[in-house]
């Protein structure tokens, strides 16, 4: 009989002992009715009832003697054991191989114990051209293929986004499904992942997706404002896989891969209307996953990180990473920076100036050259200006070029109806500072149209009570098409055609 893996015979025995049939054992280990005769009937032999008690070498001395008995060649290192160690900082294979020395003086030549460190690593899916320290990375990336549900509230099939970071030491998997892939996902994902983990590594790698990377490039990838934010939090370090470099991320590629295959796949025939099903249903074969034993190795996942990545990672912090969005632009005339079609007041002396907005799900402050000048409660309905009283000068008039007086004295150009609008529209608002943007809108389109369109339009706009520059636009372009008759019937002269006596006394001639 060829041997098989011992945690494949252990698994045998398992369910040997539940009562399945060869059959049923065979098609869930994934070997021949033959293999799991033969290693019921050595376990017998060997006097072995269960399995659980023994360790893999144990198991294998026991069912196979013949490959202990007078055994030649020097004594082989415990790869688990070996493993282990090089994960730890400042240990190497050349340490390890010389303390190896001192227990088995006739043991393997340092390049067979290199040999031996690389098999066992390839078998267990670990990058051998890459010695991970515990604690100290973390592979993040989308899987490339989602799964389907159906959208309850849209009315139709989506596809739901995964989420997958490994802890590359261990091999520990996070997954966590999402409805799309943008930045609010993406945060949330990595404060999912570093609780799952119950601490934060010191380096995170991500492929260079839009929502972590805004610029790629070989050497200095730009970095989202949010992503970079939300790493200074947990105090973590991001450093972008380069493009076109899988193996700069070769472990997250691997576990996509795992993930795909375990769950994606797993769930093919299954079900979803919603997200939480998804992740439910997710997170239970993830378990399974995680509890998996190594081919190779003692040991699954799961033991792998209580024993290697936990006790490195660092602590969260006390509170979670709010996510925040940030905004660049130029301070209007009225002291207002705009942010999400909403207009927040600075202090008057900052008109003019470039401005960073940072916004959270409640609060918008606003910055200039690294200062925050203002602070506002974030709004998403009613007025779409927002004012703090002190943010104005005195008498709420600009101390600039531009206030109430002159923008009446420009409408006292085109006539009495452009002055009662411009009154009116100043007078629409809390604070008239506030109307300024839509003032200069009017001056705008006021500025290619002739006076009477002018007078006309703001005659109309003030009849209906619109006062906007958006408005006055339709007006203008109303009033321009009146004035040009584009509105009004041409009438089609054509001999084919009968005038009105054809029809008098209600008949024509056949």
């Amino acid at each position: 009989m060829n041997r098989i893996d011992m945690s494949k015979v252990k698994e045998i025995m398992r369910l040997d002992g539940l009562g399945f049939s060869y059959r049923e054992i065979a098609a869930s280990v994934g070997c021949g009715k033959t293999v799991v005769g033969e290693t019921l009937k050595r376990a017998g032999a060997a006097g072995i009832i269960s399995a659980e008690a023994y360790t893999e070498a144990e198991l294998e001395k026991a069912l196979f003697p013949e490959k202990h008995a007078g055994k030649d060649g020097p004594d082989e290192p415990d790869m688990g054991y070996i493993i282990k160690e090089l994960t730890r900082k400042h240990v190497t294979r050349q340490l390890l191989w010389e303390e190896y020395k001192l227990e088995h003086p006739d043991g393997l030549m340092y390049s067979q114990f290199c040999d031996r460190i690389r098999m066992a690593q390839k078998a267990n899916e670990i990058d051998f051209h890459k010695t991970h320290k515990a604690g100290e990375e973390c592979e993040v990336d989308w899987a490339g293929t989602g799964i389907p549900y159906f959208d309850l509230q849209g009315k139709g099939w989506r596809s739901a986004a995964l989420f997958v970071a490994v802890l590359p030491a261990s091999v520990y998997p996070f997954v966590y499904a999402y409805a799309d892939q943008k930045a609010a996902s993406w945060i949330d994902a990595h404060i999912r992942a570093f609780r799952f983990f119950g601490g934060t590594p010191r380096i995170l790698i991500p492929d260079c997706p839009k929502t972590a990377v805004t610029t790629t490039d070989l050497y200095e990838p730009v970095l989202s404002k949010s992503y970079q934010e939300m790493a200074a939090h947990y105090d973590i370090t991001i450093i972008p896989a380069r493009p076109r470099e899988p193996r700069d991320k070769n472990y997250v590629e691997n576990t996509v891969g795992n993930v795909s295959r375990r769950i994606i796949a797993a769930l093919r025939d299954e079900r979803f209307t919603g997200i939480e099903e998804i992740n439910a249903a997710v997170r239970k074969k993830l378990e399974k996953f995680i509890d998996e034993p190594f081919k190779k190795l003692p040991g699954c996942r799961r033991s792998a990180f209580e024993g290697i990545d936990k006790p490195m990672l660092r602590p969260l912090p006390k509170t979670h990473y709010e996510l925040a969005y940030f905004e660049t632009g130029k301070i209007g005339i009225n002291y207002h920076a705009e942010y999400d079609s909403f207009f927040y007041s600075v202090p008057h002396e900052h008109r003019g100036k470039e401005f960073l907005i940072r916004a959270t799900r409640d609060t918008v402050e606003v910055f200039v050259r690294g200062e925050r000048v203002s602070s506002h409660i974030r709004h998403f309905s009613g007025k779409r200006y927002v004012t703090l009283p002190e943010h104005l000068p005195e008498q709420h008039k600009a101390v600039s070029e531009w206030n109430d007086e002159r923008f009446v004295s420009w409408a006292g150009k085109y006539g009495e109806n452009t002055v009662a609008y411009i009154e009116a529209l100043l007078a629409s608002t809390e604070y008239s500072v506030q109307a300024y943007r839509a003032c200069m809108g009017v001056l705008r389109e006021a500025k290619c149209a002739p006076p009477k369109i002018v007078e006309a339009a703001s005659a109309m706009a003030l009849e209906h009570g619109q006062f906007s520059s958006k408005y006055f636009t339709l007006a203008i372009k109303k009033k321009t098409e009146e004035a040009e008759g584009l509105k009004t019937i041409r009438v089609v002269e054509h001999g084919n055609i009968r005038g009105a006596a054809a029809f008098i006394g209600g008949g024509h001639n056949a």
